[in-house]
């Protein structure tokens, strides 16, 4: 997004090789195929960590069928599990002889039998179960007075957490055993129904996070899964009675913080566009508050993510392939975030499930209006069953596979991502602005080149389209439609072997969440900033303020102006009360020290610099 939406930075003949149409906007993209990125010491990108379906490989209602054209035709990883857990609960009988406790000899003896089962089950692939991340919802699952679920309730979290520290233990084996375990799937928006707090909840995940460590060490366990990540919402009020309040309580036993974003609307009914800035601002403040609290920006994961769609019309078919475009849109852009992070991001998971036999009937899911979020529809009959438009996401992503290669985008809407695999390189782009963009690429015209082809993903229309198509020669420039995504993948005659590698870090401000005064000073301190020739800089600054008050404060760096910029990732956030977003500011180099001091001052008051990051790409 521009303020004002003035740029003009592609030549020409530029426009001339790619023509688009006259309001389109432009930007370059330079990459450098021979240059590895290491990203906080992650160099490779891992299909399982971002191309995921929200599933598990033993899902019931997945045939033989889908399942091999999911794993072996798309390469798609599994990523998230919320029933065997309620299943294997409501059949767990009570202790004879403690009241109010699972009898774990029983829970033990099914978890032997279910072990038998799954190793005579082809899809019960070891390697494949590890991806999965268990969690259940927290009707079920929370330790009160009260709770009647089972027989034994839970009515404590001692007995919830025994219970799940004993089936992680029985039902699984080290070698298939998941390991990333969320305590509860969205439980403080449910918490008063319930009959809990919040805080009762944080508390629970103590409890059981400590029982799993005990019993099965190298399962990782996080929370809280947070289904309204409004942190911005009442001055920051949201922030500290949810997100702050949790890892005040709970962030020391906990190895990962899972958070739930959505475009379009969230479950408290508030009109929210999250891709691109405010996504961003969301992950660092949590980062930031992380390293503050801890020492150490614990790693997220992003267990559900989409768009929620506001109206009901629509639904049936034809119009429902736009419902299906405006949610692949999100998920794409949402991606691009997530993926500029593989040393923060455990996993990102879009919500979409695979059959979903159990929608049907729930609400007014029909076949003819089935759930948006399906990859398989009904069509004539429970037996049968289509593609939807969500396949896009995995086909799009299909084949592709390397080690990060550093690049540039002169425009922060169009988001790059450059993946080197041997001989082939995939340049992937996506539009994340409300206007189209002319992208002019660079750096490609010295490849011994063999092969050209481009794969192409358009959601502003009726429906979404995924072409591919092979090309002459490399392109110099490519058309992005709003919310387009292109993927050039270019086949070189000769391995692309590494000629110099540069190492990406992050940098956390000493404070957070700083207030703005008209004409004071707001000010950051960086201890221990690398430094050293070449390389860039990157200031990442999360910024909220109401949407009448300006977003370009006067900036300096150790003393010496920089200029602030009038561009961000993503949308204005139109509709929204306050805008929340990460706005990104390049800083030379070469005046960064071993502490670094940065000011910015606004001409007017309210609002808050809710985080800081410096982000440093420097020659190893």
């Amino acid at each position: 997004m521009r303020l004002p939406k003035i740029h003009a930075l592609a030549a020409a003949a530029t426009l001339a090789a790619a023509p688009c149409s006259a309001t389109a906007q432009t930007a370059t993209v330079t990459v450098h195929p021979r240059t590895a990125l290491s990203i906080g010491g992650v160099t490779a990108f891992d299909r399982t960590q971002f191309i995921t379906l929200h599933g598990s490989p033993t899902d019931p209602d997945t045939s033989d069928e889908q399942f091999r054209y999911l794993t072996e035709e798309l390469g798609v990883a599994w990523g998230r599990d919320g029933g065997v857990q309620t299943w294997r609960m409501g059949r767990t009988p009570a202790d004879p002889d403690h009241a109010g406790m699972p009898d774990l000899a029983a829970l033990a003896e099914a978890g032997r039998r279910a072990r038998a089962e799954a190793a005579a089950n082809p899809r019960h692939d070891p390697e494949l179960m590890r991806d999965v991340v268990l969690c259940t919802h927290p009707q079920f699952m929370v330790g009160i007075p009260g709770n009647d679920f089972t027989a034994w309730g839970p009515r404590t979290p001692e007995a919830a957490a025994a219970w799940v520290s004993t089936f992680l233990a029985e039902f699984y084996t080290d070698a298939d055993r998941p390991r990333l375990y969320e305590v509860f799937n969205e439980p403080f928006v449910h918490a008063a129904e319930i009959g809990t707090t919040r805080r009762q909840m944080a508390e629970q995940h103590v409890v059981t996070a400590r029982a799993i460590r005990e019993r099965t060490p190298g399962v990782l366990v996080g929370g809280y899964s947070a289904a309204w990540a409004e942190v911005e919402a009442a001055g920051f009020g949201q922030w500290h009675a949810n997100q702050k309040m949790f890892m005040d309580v709970a962030g020391a036993e906990m190895d990962f913080f899972s958070t739930h974003l959505y475009d379009g609307i969230n479950i408290e009914g508030t009109h929210t566009e999250r891709t691109g800035s405010n996504t961003e601002a969301i992950l660092d403040l949590i980062d930031q508050y992380s390293h503050l609290r801890f020492g150490v920006a614990k790693p997220q994961t992003i267990t559900e993510y989409g768009r929620i769609l506001f109206s009901r019309n629509g639904r049936a078919w034809p119009e429902r392939g736009r419902r299906e475009a405006l949610i692949l849109r999100s998920m794409i852009g949402m991606n691009h975030t997530f993926m500029d992070h593989p040393d923060r991001i455990l996993k990102a998971i879009p919500f979409i499930l695979g059959v979903g036999d159990w929608t049907y009937g729930l609400g007014d899911n029909t076949e003819e209006e089935p759930y948006d979020y399906l990859l398989f529809r009904r069509n004539g009959g429970a037996d049968h069953h289509v593609p939807t438009g969500l396949e896009h996401f995995y086909r799009f992503w299909k084949g592709v596979e390397g080690d990060w290669r550093s690049h540039s985008s002169t425009d922060p809407d169009v988001r790059v991502h450059v993946l080197a695999d041997g001989r082939r390189l995939s340049l992937v782009l996506t539009n994340l602005d409300d206007a189209a963009h002319a992208v002019a690429l660079r750096g490609l015209d010295g490849l011994d080149v063999g092969r050209v082809t481009l794969r192409s993903l358009t959601t502003d229309g009726g429906f979404p389209q995924l072409t591919e198509r092979a090309l002459p020669a490399v392109p110099a420039a490519i058309d992005l439609a709003v919310g387009g995504s292109a993927l050039l993948t270019i086949d070189s005659r000769v391995d692309l072997a590494v000629e110099a590698t540069l190492q990406r870090r992050r940098t956390y401000a000493t404070d957070y969440l700083q207030p703005i005064a008209a004409g004071e000073p707001v000010g950051f301190t960086f201890q221990g900033t690398p430094t050293g020739p070449g390389g860039n800089a990157r200031l990442r600054l999360s910024i909220a303020r109401d949407p009448a008050l300006s977003l370009s404060p006067e900036l300096s760096v150790n003393g010496e102006r920089v200029p602030f910029p009038e561009d961000w990732m993503g949308g204005d956030q139109a509709g929204r009360p306050t805008f929340y977003g990460m706005i990104p500011v390049d800083v030379p180099s070469g005046l960064l020290r071993d502490t670094t001091h940065v000011r910015l001052v606004f001409p007017d008051s309210g609002g808050h610099v809710a985080a800081a990051v410096l982000e440093t790409t420097l020659p190893r």
